[in-house]
């Protein structure tokens, strides 16, 4: 059945409404950034038609400012680079007239077969990319969840965006050291994150416990998805799925009818192993169709934004996420940290700067500015 949205409870909303309010009062004099992560040219990276300096020179050539790297996957000799790496990173970012925007990291718990790691095992690897982002610039950590099992075995369909305590213990034993290097834990709100949700209450109490400047949020746009990006559907058109029922299944998506009602009615209308997984949590209900409004309490913890996008259209507007709706929230919540471009379409060397273009170029005439700075 489709999941209810519990709504915030009232010691939570008292914590944050002061803070809230001098936010959005400061509107006016939003300051939003633009940048990219380089995850986006996945393809061309991987594929050796760019390195990794020509993903941030395409990045100056648009615009924008803001680099975002995964340290496991961009940074040579990780987690321990060569100072002459370090130093060429820092030339990097003088030749192009940009900035470490947000070290990207994950919480990994399953190194071993038979057992998840312990809370104090997570917060020594944790500690090993905080050096290293601290040695490299960066002041945000683009952060995931610990992949914890829930409190509520009820939610774990939902994980890892999922209330349970040892995932809040890897933070609270992590945060001495995110102040001692000055970065904000940032974690991720990925798809399928709900807005209004037990998980969600719970940091923003332990926000409100703490006064914390040092642990907060990465809003993914992927939480604002109207619609399934056209690419995934064309995937499963080519493994055997019908249009038909693809249609309905789009469509109990966007009327929120949640993925056991999805897929018991795809089961009655003999939906094949493609179609069932596709009405399923595990296909079209990953992602998630938040109100914008209920991102507005979020901003004043939220240090960075991640730009999703899987399909710019020739219109300049992404053909799956809210961008018109999101982005006059963030105007009013006065949102100054940096909004990264990240792109999950397509892996065809060469489609990411185009669509980065896009995007980036959206980006500006709804901010209303003129370049990423």
């Amino acid at each position: 059945m489709a999941r209810k949205k519990p709504s915030t409870s009232k010691r939570v909303k008292a914590a944050l409404s002061h803070r809230s309010r001098s936010r959005r009062l400061s509107a006016a004099r939003s300051a939003t950034k633009l940048g990219v992560t380089l995850y986006s040219y996945g393809g061309d990276l991987h594929q050796g038609f760019m390195s990794l300096e020509d993903c941030i020179a395409d990045v100056a050539d648009m615009g924008g400012v803001g680099i975002e790297i995964l340290g496991e996957s961009h940074v040579p000799d990780y987690p321990n680079p060569s100072a002459r790496w370090v130093k060429q990173w820092f030339g990097w970012m003088e030749k192009y007239h940009t900035k470490p925007s947000a070290y990207d990291l994950f919480v990994d718990t399953m190194f071993y077969k038979k057992r998840l790691l312990t809370v104090d095992e997570a917060v020594e690897y944790l500690l090993l990319d905080f050096k290293l982002a601290h040695r490299l610039g960066f002041k945000v950590l683009r952060q995931q969840w610990a992949p914890y099992p829930a409190d509520n075995p009820a939610d774990q369909m939902w994980a890892p965006y999922v209330k349970s305590t040892p995932a809040m213990e890897v933070i609270e034993k992590a945060l001495p050291y995110a102040e001692r290097y000055d970065l904000k834990m940032a974690v991720e709100l990925h798809s399928p994150t709900q807005l209004q949700s037990p998980w969600m209450d719970s940091c923003l109490e332990f926000i409100a416990k703490t006064k914390t400047k040092h642990f907060g949020f990465t809003p993914d746009m992927s939480i604002f998805t109207r619609r399934p990006p056209r690419h995934r559907e064309a995937q499963l058109f080519r493994a055997g799925a019908r249009p038909e029922i693809i249609s309905y299944i789009r469509k109990a998506y966007q009327n929120h009818l949640g993925p056991e009602k999805t897929v018991a009615e795809v089961t009655r209308m003999k939906g094949n192993a493609q179609e069932l997984r596709w009405a399923s949590i595990a296909g079209v209900y990953h992602f998630s169709d938040n109100d914008p409004k209920d991102l507005l309490p979020l901003l004043p913890y939220s240090y960075h934004i991640h730009g999703k996008l899987w399909e710019m259209t020739d219109d300049l507007r992404e053909y799956s996420i809210a961008y018109e709706e999101v982005v006059p929230v963030l105007k009013e919540g006065g949102f100054q940290g940096y909004i990264s471009s990240e792109y999950e379409g397509s892996r065809v060397p060469g489609d990411a700067s185009e669509q980065i273009r896009r995007h980036q170029l959206m980006l500006r005439r709804l901010l209303g500015v003129r370049n990423g700075r």
